[in-house]
């Protein structure tokens, strides 16, 4: 097999410092989201209505609106 040296891209300190923020930005967006599936199983395993529905209702709309607002801002990369 045949070796090459790495391509090497030049960046400066702030296309790192940005990079960081996108990786974790992204690991928050899985945390939540993960947090989220669990709350959305447990609900679904218990049928009844309580609170909790009204809570999840309430967190999914203020989700989807911040989604809308981020890509029409054009932050949603």
């Amino acid at each position: 097999m045949i070796r090459r040296s790495p391509t090497l891209i030049p960046m400066s300190d702030m296309d790192v410092q940005d990079i960081r923020d996108m990786v974790t930005n992204q690991k928050s967006n899985a945390l939540g989201q993960q947090q989220l599936t669990t709350k959305m199983r447990r609900l679904a395993e218990n049928p009844g209505m309580v609170k909790d529905d009204y809570d999840m209702l309430l967190h999914l709309n203020k989700t989807d609106k911040e989604k809308e607002k981020a890509q029409r801002l054009g932050l949603d990369a």
